[in-house]
């Protein structure tokens, strides 16, 4: 929680306006002046103040005092503005161009003069121009006088125009090799040189460190937070990186989680209940279950996740792709034919053919080679059940269909050894004599004769078969569970998962667990917020405090503090939160040594409320203090002290101001900061005195008031 507090900020309210006696009027009209001119004198600016005729007991008398002063300080600000305008005409500078655009005295002032001065050091006429007006004439005339004696002030050179300009005296190198020198108006200065991630301060004469954070030198991405360190800063990512990554601790940056390399796949757990011989795969943000390579010769089996290895008959090589292929036998080297034979490759075979004369089963007539019909005159070998078949130079034995021709007999045919597509899929070949069978694996029932294996939907055999919920796949199931259940070993019931155990900070004060889910609760004072969140009620936004209206009604983390602002002796209170010095009560001890008002006499005394949790990161800043209406000669200094620390129940507290440090930023702001962890539970109040300096003299003093609650509930992030 941050507050901040302008220091010259005067409240404005409205004034009801009633009659008063002359007398009144004219006897406090001084006081109020000079009230409104110590105002233009401090804040350089001016707004209606609230004080009232000093002895004014008339509720319904008109409240003249507001307006006197707020005339006086316009007056007074006005000749303040003149005269820095004739002085920096006077001095050969330019007229300042901020100030040009936003202050209408300065501007005319300063422009009349240096519009004289110009005239003069031209030799010109200084008497009055007549289209200028009386008061612009006569500062016309008297800088055009004055400009003949006029020069350059030390540390600025004449330039264009006639006009001074400042010289950069670290062009010549002033300062020691050590030092490094900063060009200032009028002058320089040599400043120590500090390492990077630091620069010198004059004040506390050291290297401090530039917090890169604060001032928005550092790189850090979108979704990381800045974090200042001596010298340097770092960048602390704050944003998850999505499921399948991880951040990285050096680069703060997401990285790949290898879930193969790390073991949190279920290639080889989840998905082998069903599917085995699987293995994972890493992908970027997640990981793939793929089937295991297999060798040359080998073919991976789905079904029982594995590879096989292929069998061919003979005359047959298996290829890599786990089929059958014939082989060339007459491709190979030596050629198995004889010499003055020619090899004719056959199917799981070969055979050598006789260039010059006939073969075997051939018979030369008439120069011609012409084939033997062996089964027509009985040269055959074809035992029963067996047919002879002829063939061009040749025979073979015909078996009845389911048999095949095989060392020399009739033999079964294993249909289920020849061709691994012979059955539909998701079944297994089963031979029998002379024929085969296809039988569906277990999961599937056959549909129609050979046909196809349809797959069993257990799911709706069984109302039982799961718990909660059955999920149907192919060839078998599998059951789930609703959100905030989580299945059982029996991988069929759920049990309840107590996601208040498992997840840390679910909720950010207290969790409940209910069946299936969970549910958040907050303290008193607090309501829930998008289900986690507690949000505090502030009673006092929303009028729901028993406070008085004399009362400032501080709202704290789960309820609300009624504060009654009692002003010392010689104060005034304006509103709830401030207590003002009379004027009048000045005026009437001003001849009392003890009581009467001196410059140390704090000027006012502000009340600031900060509520803090339980428990809090440390350094954290809680309360800044800024002077944005201070002039250049002006300067501020504080000091820190600690009035009380009690616990409300025990009356006791482990507080002291070592937990706090006021830090300066020169010349005229201060932060506070908690640097060491408050304990839980109590009220604090601080007291920051805040001395104004002009030109190094002591100018006027402030009392702020720190009052802080510490929370009693620990509520997480």
């Amino acid at each position: 929680m941050y507050m901040f507090l302008n220091i010259t900020a005067v409240l404005l309210v409205h004034i009801t306006i009633s009659s008063l006696t002359a007398n009144a009027f004219r006897n406090s009209a001084d006081e109020c002046c000079q009230a409104g001119r110590l105002q233009a004198e401090h804040n350089k600016t001016c707004t209606m103040l609230t004080h009232a005729l000093p002895g004014d007991s008339h509720t319904n008398a008109t409240n003249y005092c507001p307006y006197l002063s707020h005339i006086c300080c316009l007056s007074s600000l006005r000749h303040y503005f003149c005269e820095e305008g004739l002085n920096t005409a006077l001095r050969l500078l330019p007229c300042n161009e901020t100030k040009l655009q936003n202050k209408d005295t300065y501007k005319i002032c300063c422009r009349c003069c240096e519009l004289g001065v110009q005239a003069g050091r031209h030799f010109e006429d200084c008497e009055p121009v007549p289209v200028l007006d009386e008061k612009c004439g006569e500062q016309f005339t008297n800088c055009c006088k004055k400009s003949k004696s006029l020069n350059c002030h030390a540390g600025f050179e004449m330039g264009d125009q006639g006009r001074c300009r400042d010289i950069n005296e670290c062009l010549l190198s002033p300062c020691p090799d050590t030092m490094k020198c900063e060009n200032t108006p009028g002058s320089y200065q040599c400043i120590e040189g500090c390492e990077s991630g630091y620069v010198w301060s004059l004040k506390q004469g050291e290297c401090r460190d530039i917090d890169e954070c604060a001032l928005n030198k550092h790189n850090c991405t979108y979704g990381q937070r800045c974090e200042n360190m001596p010298g340097s800063y770092r960048c602390i990512r704050e944003r998850n990186c999505g499921t399948g990554y991880q951040v990285d601790p050096n680069t703060q940056t997401c990285m790949d989680i290898d879930e193969c390399d790390q073991g949190i796949d279920e290639c080889r757990q989840v998905i082998a209940i069903f599917w085995p011989g699987y293995i994972c795969k890493n992908v970027p943000g997640t990981y793939r279950c793929l089937p295991q390579n297999c060798t040359t010769g080998e073919k991976f089996n789905a079904f029982f996740g594995r590879c096989e290895r292929v069998q061919c008959q003979p005359g047959f090589n298996s290829s890599s792709f786990g089929k059958c292929i014939d082989i060339n036998e007459c491709a190979q080297k030596p050629s198995p034919c004889k010499p003055g034979e020619r090899c004719d490759n056959t199917v799981g075979s070969y055979r050598c053919v006789q260039t010059f004369s006939c073969a075997s089963g051939l018979e030369m007539k008439d120069l011609k080679c012409l084939d033997i019909d062996e089964c027509s005159i009985g040269n055959h070998t074809c035992p029963a059940p067996a047919t002879c078949k002829n063939t061009y130079g040749s025979f073979y034995c015909e078996c009845p269909a389911g048999f095949v021709f095989k060392y020399g007999v009739c033999v079964d045919d294993d249909e289920c050894s020849r061709s691994n597509t012979i059955c539909p899929t998701n079944s297994f070949c089963r031979n029998t004599p002379g024929s085969y069978a296809c039988d569906c694996t277990a999961g599937y029932k056959m549909i129609a004769e050979r046909a196809f294996c349809d797959d069993i939907d257990e799911c709706q055999i069984s109302p039982d078969t799961c718990e909660q919920k059955c999920v149907n796949v192919q060839g078998s199931y599998y059951c789930l569970c609703k959100e905030g259940y989580r299945l059982n070993n029996d991988k069929r019931t759920c049990r309840d998962l107590d996601e208040c155990s498992m997840i840390k900070s679910l909720c950010q004060y207290h969790c409940v667990n209910t069946q299936g889910s969970y549910k958040c609760i907050c303290p008193t004072g607090f309501s829930l917020e998008r289900g986690r969140q507690c949000q505090d009620i502030d009673e006092c936004t929303l009028g729901t405090h028993s406070c008085r209206s004399q009362d400032a009604c501080v709202n704290i983390l789960g309820g609300y503090r009624c504060y009654h602002v009692t002003c010392p002796d010689g104060y005034e209170k304006a509103g709830n939160t401030r207590c003002q010095l009379s004027t009048r009560w000045c005026q009437e001890h001003i001849n009392d040594k003890d009581l009467r008002c001196t410059i140390r006499k704090p000027v006012k005394h502000v009340y600031s409320f900060i509520s803090l949790p339980a428990k809090m990161r440390t350094p954290i800043e809680i309360f800044r203090i800024r002077n944005s209406q201070l002039q250049s000669n002006q300067h501020a200094e504080f000091d820190l002290r600690l009035i009380t620390a009690v616990d409300p129940y025990t009356k006791l507290s482990e507080t002291s101001l070592e937990n706090f440090q006021l830090k300066a930023y020169p010349p005229h702001n201060s932060h506070l900061l908690v640097v060491k962890e408050l304990s839980a539970f109590q009220e604090i109040e601080l007291q920051i005195e805040m001395k104004i300096y002009t030109n190094n003299a002591l100018n006027s003093v402030s009392i702020m008031k720190i009052l802080i609650y510490v929370s009693q509930y620990d509520l997480h992030p």
